[in-house]
């Protein structure tokens, strides 16, 4: 009975956070309707800041906005300002709360407003004339001291008086003013600067639509508003998609802890090594803007995850704390193979460190989380000071490798009493520590449809590749359901909601351009048209050089492929550079010259017009997850156009499964698997050894041998006895693969 009753509550417990989620979710999406959103910041005073939340709650449907928590303004010679609530709406403008502290509160006022005021001065949008447009309101509010008598200049408040200030003290505010505002407040333009694009002259070129899209006010939306800014007690994890703001998100959040906290020691840690640049310049450009200068670099660290001899990285560093000399790529291929490296030399540092641990870091922020392997984190994990604030990014479809993304236990580990170390929640009036990102900013909506379908096989003759094993995921990273149910073993048909992506996409780009399958006979073909496509770009389109992004899916032949390659853009009188080999491993573009990139310097990257060269190498292969992976992020890498290009029947294969996506209207119609045949799916799709792939690649050229030998007659099937146990073979697998347990 006892056990029936702690089940029930545990079922209730279920219940009320599935409400609590669905409530905050209604909340979020139904854009139309009135509602405040709130962003907890890095809160001093929990007491006041709880009280307002509250009162704010009183009156959420009457105003639409964001009430920010320890918001960081700007930076004096002394300071940085940071105000201690601010609330921004529609309906009523700015409003800054001081929670009160019993004294200077005339003088506090003043300062605030007069920050404010010149912060906003510096914005041509928000004049109007001589004057600004917008007028800036200040409030004193008070929860441990009695609340003084207002005045014309000088407004007082508390729970009890509140909502009637708003309603009758505060003016109304000009709401074409808005976005603006919001623009302004957020400073997100100065993170990637605008290109000035002065060589467009038509009003319909490629150029100018990029002129067009990159002038479109670049705001947060209200999920990237919690990701860079709420920070809770405990490790946090952001979901998106490509082109979800997941990188710009974690600059963001680096900036705000290091100028909220400027004692503490925080890395921003990645994989692909030419998002060092990315994230230098990103933070750098925050920083100046709130903190009035550079950060400072020797507590606020950009590190590889890896890291060389000359070059500290989060493995290196952890690795000296034992003891131990950090091992190189060279070395740790030699010892743990190619695929498996990284996670070896992880795990070998992990065991070191047994149940140690080192307070090197106060917050430590991984971008690109997916690439990581579980015992990186647990490595993070060992060098965060208590209440070891990990902050993780990913998109499970961008790991380039055949595994999916571990699960927190193995991440993080078990407590002695088995239970996990790390469980992520939402609570209510706490900051939130799971974080979806659902809005796809960087790639059209075809685009993205597409790079999904051919990711995961949708529309595969042979079946899926991979999929979420969590169905709950479609809708939260923006998919909407148009027949069929999100369930296991249930048919299903989604398309990208409306509110998923950007307007200007539609408004902008035409679809059947957005996206384009191209196949040729040879390389030199596929290569001649790409590059004269590319002069094209350059000389009639009005695109900049390094707008362009060509990619290479196979890294083991990048190299020599675009030595190829590059004989057709010389011929076209085209500058280019291989990123890694002409360039630094950190740069990824150079003014006057298109990029051209193997897949993995190329993640975590962008460019409005992207070339996919020999994409045919990713249709089938003996490590399918992985080469369909490398074709998704590759596809989201572009931010209006993408070319698919390749030779053969592998390209084929993708026009064959592209024509089923566009023939349904950009639609993902499959069936959901059971959870048996997802089981299926991932045995027969899993992660291998290199002993493993050596072995399956010496069977499939002696498979194709073999049956060139039968075609020509050289082989009589039926005087093998060997042929006759393989064929056996075959036919007793088959009937394995088609049990519907194991």
């Amino acid at each position: 009975m006892k056990e029936e009753s702690l089940l029930l509550l545990s079922d209730l417990q279920k219940l009320i956070n599935q409400v609590v989620l669905i409530d905050y979710t209604i909340i979020i999406l139904e854009g139309n309707k009135m509602a405040i959103d709130i962003v907890r910041g890095a809160i001093k005073n929990q007491i006041a800041s709880a009280d307002l939340i509250e009162t704010i709650n009183g009156v959420q449907n009457e105003y639409t906005g964001t009430l920010f928590l320890a918001y960081p303004l700007s930076a004096t010679a002394e300071s940085v300002v940071t105000i201690d609530a601010l609330l921004v709406t529609k309906e009523k403008g700015i409003i800054a709360f001081i929670f009160d502290s019993g004294a200077e509160r005339e003088e506090q006022q003043d300062s605030l407003y007069y920050q404010i005021t010149n912060t906003l001065n510096n914005y041509e949008t928000l004049r109007k004339g001589r004057r600004l447009a917008v007028e800036p309101n200040v409030i004193t509010y008070c929860v441990e001291f009695e609340v003084p008598e207002c005045s014309d200049e000088y407004i007082y408040a508390s729970r009890d008086n509140l909502k009637e200030i708003l309603e009758n003290s505060i003016g109304n505010f000009d709401s074409n003013y808005y976005e603006k505002l919001i623009e302004a407040l957020q400073k997100i333009s100065t993170m990637k600067p605008k290109k000035q694009r002065r060589n467009v002259v038509k009003e319909s070129s490629r150029g100018a639509i990029m002129k067009n899209i990159e002038k479109q006010i670049a705001n947060l939306d209200q999920w990237q508003k919690k990701a860079a800014f709420e920070v809770p007690e405990g490790p946090q994890r952001i979901r998106g998609l490509a082109g979800s703001g997941k990188t710009v998100v974690l600059a963001l959040k680096a900036a705000y802890l290091h100028a909220q906290y400027p004692d503490w020691n925080i890395a921003v840690t990645y994989y692909t090594r030419s998002l060092s640049q990315q994230f230098s310049e990103m933070i750098a450009n925050f920083s100046r803007e709130f903190i009035g200068d550079e950060p400072d670099w020797n507590r606020l660290h950009i590190i590889h995850a890896w890291g060389t001899y000359s070059e500290e990285g989060i493995y290196s560093i952890a690795v000296r704390k034992v003891g131990l000399t950090p091992l190189n790529y060279t070395n740790a291929k030699s010892k743990y193979g190619s695929n498996g490296a990284f996670e070896g030399i992880c795990r070998e540092a992990v065991s070191a460190f047994g149940n140690q641990t080192y307070e090197e870091y106060d917050a430590i922020l991984i971008d690109e989380a997916q690439d990581m392997p579980s015992d990186f984190f647990k490595l993070c994990y060992s060098l965060l000071k208590e209440p070891k604030r990990l902050v993780f990014a990913y998109d499970e479809l961008q790991n380039l490798g055949n595994n999916s993304m571990p699960s927190l236990e193995e991440m993080f580990g078990l407590n002695m009493d088995g239970t996990p170390k790390v469980v992520l929640e939402n609570k209510v009036n706490e900051a939130r520590q799971d974080i979806v990102l659902p809005i796809c900013y960087r790639n059209t909506p075809w685009a993205l449809t597409l790079a999904h379908s051919l990711g995961f096989g949708i529309y595969r003759p042979e079946g899926l590749v991979q999929l979420f094993s969590d169905t709950d995921l479609w809708t939260d990273i923006g998919y909407k359901v148009i027949s069929g149910t999100l369930e296991n073993g249930k048919h299903v048909k989604l398309m990208r909601s409306e509110e998923a992506s950007p307007t200007y996409f539609k408004d902008l780009l035409d679809k059947d351009d957005a996206v384009l399958v191209e196949r040729f006979d040879n390389c030199i073909q596929e290569y001649k048209w790409v590059s004269e496509q590319i002069k094209k770009n350059i000389e009639e389109d009005e695109l900049d050089p390094d707008d362009i992004l060509v990619i290479f899916p196979d890294t083991y032949y990048a190299k020599s492929e675009y030595a190829e390659f590059r004989k057709f853009l010389i011929l076209n009188g085209i500058n280019s550079n291989l990123v890694g080999v002409a360039t630094s491993r950190d740069t990824f573009k150079t003014e006057g010259c298109i990029t051209c990139s193997h897949i993995y310097r190329a993640k975590g990257n962008e460019a409005p017009m992207v070339y996919i060269l020999n994409a045919d190498y990713c249709a089938q292969n003996i490590e399918l997850r992985k080469v369909r992976n490398i074709l998704f992020t590759a596809i989201t890498r572009s931010r209006a156009w993408v070319r698919i290009c390749g030779v053969g029947d592998g390209i084929d294969i993708l026009l064959n499964e592209t024509k089923h996506c566009t023939d349904k209207g950009y639609a993902l119609e499959f069936k959901i698997p059971t959870e048996a045949e997802l089981k299926k799916m991932n045995l027969i799709h899993r992660d291998r050894t290199e002993q493993e792939i050596r072995e399956m690649k010496n069977a499939s050229k002696m498979a194709k041998d073999l049956s060139r030998l039968i075609k020509e007659g050289k082989i009589d099937v039926f005087a093998m006895p060997e042929l006759t146990e393989l064929f056996q073979n075959i036919d007793d697998r088959r009937d394995v693969y088609d049990e519907d347990e194991f």
